[in-house]
């Protein structure tokens, strides 16, 4: 079913549905969603901490500046969202992608990767320290520019067909990381190695 332009209590929210330019209530309750579409939909909570997301899909959302800490995301896509500034942190990511969607200075510390992509979007300036990749992490036609890697192992993730000029990374985590040879320059210096 295909709910359009309401206004709604969270606890509204059913399975199966997609909601359309819907406007959803603060929950004061644990929030958990699945099978379910959000469409150019507002949400007036600011904080879904603990929260748990299974097979939804948020298309041309906006959360930015939202807090997510310790939330479970699984079979979830963001598609044309706004993630800028969002707190993910502890948060555990399993077969998710985000595409087309802006996620600069967003804070994904601490949290486990399961097999996920990350399609034409930009990660500005974001924190993905101390994160648990599992199965890598698939990108494509990304930013990455000034993204903090800090203690998070990159064997398995490919970054060649995205882009940065800056990465703050460990040297010691960049073990099995995928990179084309206009992204070598940024990183040889991190290696000791002086190029004339």
């Amino acid at each position: 079913m295909t709910i359009i332009g309401k206004k709604l209590a969270f606890e509204d929210i059913e399975p199966g549905n997609t909601y359309e330019n819907c406007r959803f209530a603060t929950s004061m309750q644990e929030i958990r969603v699945s099978d379910v579409t959000f469409k150019q939909c507002q949400f007036e909570q600011d904080n879904f901490g603990g929260s748990e997301w299974l097979d939804c899909t948020f298309n041309n959302s906006s959360f930015a500046n939202d807090r997510f800490e310790g939330s479970t995301f699984y079979r979830d896509q963001f598609e044309s969202c706004q993630l800028i500034g969002v707190e993910f942190q502890e948060n555990n990511w399993k077969n998710c992608t985000i595409n087309d969607s802006r996620a600069d200075y967003a804070n994904f510390s601490g949290s486990k990767l399961n097999h996920c992509t990350f399609t034409d979007s930009s990660f500005k300036e974001v924190y993905f320290r101390y994160l648990k990749l599992v199965g890598g992490l698939k990108t494509s036609r990304c930013n990455f520019e000034g993204a903090s890697f800090v203690n998070t192992k990159l064997k398995g993730v490919d970054l060649s067909q995205s882009e940065f000029g800056y990465l703050e990374v460990n040297p010691d985590d960049l073990k099995g990381l995928t990179i084309n040879q206009f992204q070598a320059a940024s990183l040889i210096g991190l290696l000791g190695v002086n190029v004339k």
